[in-house]
């Protein structure tokens, strides 16, 4: 696969996995973390070490639930911070960006420091509003700023493609590979005619949601 253009410099790029760490239990999921990494690290050219990250992994102490963020940078350098991880609202609210994705996006399939835009909108969220839903160029529903997007139609929970322009997320595929959630493609009105509605990522887990009225 040939690897998709960086419009900044190419050794500031640093691949991310975000994960939850739990006392008594360690580093939850981190071998589906790692995987994604690992395929991100293949098709970009970085270098991964995975015995090298799994070791700073396991020195990982506290009596707290942790948010840890992981970088891998282009020649395999790893950074990895910690910090207590403060529970979520019951029900997050969404609203919709009007930024347009594009569902062609190589970049969407990779989770990295190249996310200027995510964080740019995520500082300047509406009052009342707690996560934003992005659509692409055919009006079918992509992700969140952080987050997967999952609902609820006629009984059965989906969630969109990655052809769609979304992260292939570690709850999200949990949640296909369980069976409990397939992949469709999920419309504006889709989203608005949902019997429920849910946004979620491996760190925070799935959060109840409705859409700003």
């Amino acid at each position: 696969m040939e690897v998709p253009v960086y419009a900044n410099n190419r050794e500031e790029l640093k691949l991310i996995e975000t994960f939850l760490w739990v006392p008594g239990k360690g580093a939850l999921d981190i071998d589906l973390h790692l995987e994604r990494m690992c395929k991100s690290a293949g098709t970009l050219k970085f270098k991964f070490e995975i015995k090298k990250i799994k070791d700073q992994v396991l020195k990982i102490r506290s009596e707290n639930h942790l948010r840890c963020r992981l970088t891998l940078g282009l020649g395999g350098e790893i950074n990895l911070k910690t910090a207590t991880l403060n529970p979520n609202s019951k029900k997050w609210t969404l609203c919709f960006s009007d930024t347009i994705l594009s569902s062609s996006d190589p970049w969407l399939l990779h989770k990295s420091s190249n996310r200027a835009l995510y964080d740019a909108e995520r500082e300047k969220l509406p009052n009342g509003i707690d996560e934003l839903i992005y659509l692409n160029e055919r009006s079918e529903v992509c992700e969140g700023t952080i987050t997967n997007i999952f609902i609820k139609i006629a009984g059965q929970w989906l969630t969109p493609p990655l052809s769609s322009g979304c992260l292939p997320g570690v709850l999200r595929r949990k949640k296909i590979e369980e069976g409990s959630c397939k992949v469709g493609i999920i419309t504006f009105s889709d989203l608005h005619g949902a019997e429920k509605i849910m946004v979620g990522n491996a760190l925070r887990g799935e959060i109840n949601a409705v859409l700003s009225s």
